[in-house]
């Protein structure tokens, strides 16, 4: 108790804003990937309180209208002190002192990274799904993503593709995107321009050597949105050549259910190359 009120002077000395009244002894996640795994998997109740970028329609990868049921919260181990969680689920980016902290504080945490494949996704799940004895849960959502993917390994011939976030960003070899380019059908063209895992590649480079299909976001909000609009002009004349697909740039911050919607803007792309054969 007196801790957590040193805390709250700590806020108000600070001039910054009090934290988010949350319901204690829930789970707590401070990743928007984990939220969105929670949102398939955990019963009513248990989470009482998920990631600030869960609440931001250009970040989240869980359902607004379930993320904005719970309160926000940030990084920072007094955020999480003062939520009182029985359970704390945080990405593996998270300040090692906040960790150190929660542990002294005698609450339990799972950190829980970026996984590389479509194997290290589920069984992230399944971490998550055991921390919240909800095994079964996890098991079905597993179920329903492997569901959406190719029942077998693509054999050829493989189309190059890339998919080009705004700023330029590209997935490379090595993570969970290019193994789903791969799935579907499509060579991840990033080798060809010296890229490896992530890597930016300008708009000149893709314009001298574009492959047959860039996946990338048309339809988002702000500056994105006049940036994504620059492109489509400069790429233009490109038609004939290369395929522009819209690929919300969300789709790319986590595994999980998203690789159910990507998945399915791979199938369909993949389908209409097949479908335009003479």
């Amino acid at each position: 108790m007196r801790f957590g009120l040193c805390l709250l002077a700590a806020f108000a000395l600070a001039g910054c804003a009090r934290p988010p009244v949350i319901a204690p002894y829930g789970v707590v996640s401070n990743n928007p990937c984990i939220d969105a795994v929670l949102a398939h998997i955990a019963l009513p109740g248990q989470v009482s309180a998920i990631s600030i970028y869960s609440h931001d329609a250009d970040s989240a990868s869980a359902p607004l209208t379930w993320a904005r049921q719970f309160p926000a919260i940030g990084m920072s181990a007094e955020e999480l002190l003062l939520a009182r969680p029985k359970l704390v689920l945080t990405g593996n980016l998270a300040s090692g002192g906040t960790n150190a902290v929660l542990a002294r504080a005698g609450i339990k945490s799972v950190a829980l990274g970026v996984a590389p494949t479509i194997a290290d996704d589920m069984q992230q799940i399944r971490t998550i799904a055991a921390a919240l004895d909800r095994t079964d849960a996890g098991e079905a959502l597993i179920s329903d993503i492997l569901e959406s993917l190719p029942s077998t390994q693509f054999s050829g011939p493989f189309v190059s593709a890339i998919i080009w976030q705004n700023g330029g960003f590209v997935a490379g070899k090595g993570t969970l995107q290019d193994e789903l380019l791969a799935r579907h059908g499509f060579r991840n063209a990033s080798a060809q321009y010296g890229l490896s895992s992530w890597g930016v590649l300008p708009l000149e480079t893709l314009m001298r050597n574009p492959p047959m299909v860039i996946f990338m976001p048309t339809n988002a909000g702000g500056a994105d949105a006049r940036e994504g609009r620059a492109r489509q002009a400069l790429l233009s004349h490109l038609d004939g050549r290369t395929r522009i697909v819209d690929f919300p740039d969300r789709l790319l911050f986590c595994g999980g259910p998203t690789i159910i919607k990507v998945s399915a803007i791979l199938a369909k792309t993949r389908a209409a190359f097949e479908e335009s054969k003479p």
